[in-house]
């Protein structure tokens, strides 16, 4: 009973487009599918009936085998995740990468026997950069030629079959050519929040919010009438809503098959929003200076170039404020480089403090550099914001015995302001700054400047 039973399991597990396979307690081999060949050059009869470490030592080790045992005595799924594990199963990809991987070892229950299977997806594209995570995998259209065998299997025994579906961590959905749910596997209901019954026949669009659902619905129209593939065994990224209302990013992968002359789809999700978290928390660690904390010059010209083409739209005004540290280098020779850092540190809070507005931007424009961007700000506003950060400096009061200045650190501030047209380049705002600031430390210093008028001294 047991080999009925794994046939046709195999039948469906060897079409999904991901890594599967089954091991035993004693952690040998009981089915490695087409595409772990695939992705490792190892044939399934090199494997099958064998331990896995024989080929994989490393999975005997206690970060790995001791999490997996546990599961045969009745222990609970166990998640390798792609930053702490990343490649369980190694294999290189055709571009030279090796393959990062998430997998997930669930316990399956067959004729009493408890059996691990472990699904392995391949997350490298997501985890390189966020351009790659777009790039989706391949492996529907393998799925596409293996479809008959998998009709078979589930005319044969669907409730077993359905057993196996739902233990894969991939939300599975079967519609037909009118968009009706068929089929929607366990992790679908935990992914969307329905109950498998209160989706089947119903459309669609109960899952996806426009665009995509018009999107989505277009595809399908035009395949079932040229049977010209756009998403069919490609993929897409794409947003899902649940049942409380509420979106998030997933990953669509979608093939067709056809049963007793009926054209359905399968679509295979996964909920990418932890994989987007920290895309964004690493983007965001990019944006951000090391040592003040505040945003770096990366940041400053992508908003630079963002503010400019709104307040073009909007004939709003845009100003900068360039600072700079007078006699920093002089500060670090005599206080030394962890003093230097600390003075460093407490300019930038003085100037990011001195930001209210939320479209205020201050950053670390370089070594003892800062700016300011303005949005809707115009030059008498930015000028007194500018003279307001100078004195809140003067305050902290920080000693620097090596300035021709003041027996404390100053700053010098350059002041810029325009109105944004098409015959003007951002880069021209930041030049006015630029001589702005040169003004002020020719003219002596812990001063602001605006063109040739001088706004403060070294004396009040």
């Amino acid at each position: 009973m047991l080999t009925n039973i794994f046939a046709q399991m195999c039948l469906l597990l060897d079409t999904l487009p991901i890594g599967v396979l089954v091991l035993a307690p004693d952690l040998t081999v009981l089915f490695w599918n087409s595409l772990l060949t695939e992705w490792t050059g190892v044939q399934r009869e090199q494997i099958v009936g064998n331990p896995v470490t024989d080929l994989y030592p490393d999975l005997g080790a206690i970060r790995y085998a001791g999490r997996i045992r546990p599961i045969f005595e009745g222990g609970p799924p166990v998640i390798f995740s792609p930053q702490l594990h990343p490649h369980l199963i190694p294999s290189v990809r055709a571009d030279g990468q090796k393959r990062i991987q998430q997998t997930t070892v669930t316990p399956i229950v067959i004729d009493n026997g408890v059996y691990a299977l472990a699904s392995i997806q391949d997350v490298t594209d997501l985890m390189l950069t966020a351009q790659e995570s777009r790039r989706l995998h391949q492996l529907a259209i393998k799925e596409i030629e293996r479809r008959k065998a998998v009709e078979t299997a589930l005319q044969e025994s669907s409730e077993r079959v359905r057993s196996i579906v739902d233990t894969a961590v991939e939300a599975i959905l079967v519609i037909n050519t009118d968009l009706l749910v068929e089929e929607f596997n366990k992790a679908a209901e935990r992914i969307f929040g329905y109950r498998a019954d209160e989706i089947i026949g119903k459309n669609i669009d109960v899952l996806m919010p426009d665009p995509y659902l018009s999107e989505h619905a277009r595809y399908v129209n035009d395949f079932i009438k040229t049977g010209r593939a756009q998403i069919i065994g490609v993929g897409k990224e794409v947003t899902g809503l649940r049942k409380d209302g509420t979106t998030f990013p997933m990953r669509l992968g979608v093939s067709e098959m056809h049963v007793n002359n009926k054209m359905l789809f399968t679509g295979i999700i996964s909920d990418i929003t932890e994989q987007k978290q920290l895309e964004e928390q690493l983007r965001n660690m990019a944006m951000k200076d090391g040592l003040t904390g505040i945003s770096n010059r990366r940041f400053f010209d992508e908003a630079l170039d963002r503010e400019w083409r709104r307040m073009l739209r909007e004939c709003g005004e845009l100003s900068i404020i360039l600072v700079d540290i007078d006699f920093f280098k002089r500060y670090n020779g005599t206080y030394g480089h962890q003093e230097g850092d600390a003075c460093l540190k407490a300019v930038a809070t003085a100037i990011d403090q001195s930001a209210h507005r939320p479209g205020d931007i201050a950053v670390r424009y370089g070594g003892e550099e800062f700016a300011l961007l303005l949005p809707t700000t115009d030059l008498n506003a930015a000028t007194d914001l500018a003279e307001r950060i100078r004195r809140s400096v003067l305050a902290l009061a920080i000693p620097h015995s090596a300035s021709d200045v003041a027996p404390h650190v100053t700053i010098s501030l350059g002041v810029a302001n325009i109105i944004p047209n098409q015959a003007a380049k951002p880069e021209i705002l930041l030049t006015l700054a630029d001589q702005g600031l040169y003004a002020a430390k020719a003219a002596g210093r812990n001063r602001v400047k605006v063109t040739n008028v001088e706004l403060s001294d070294q004396n009040d």
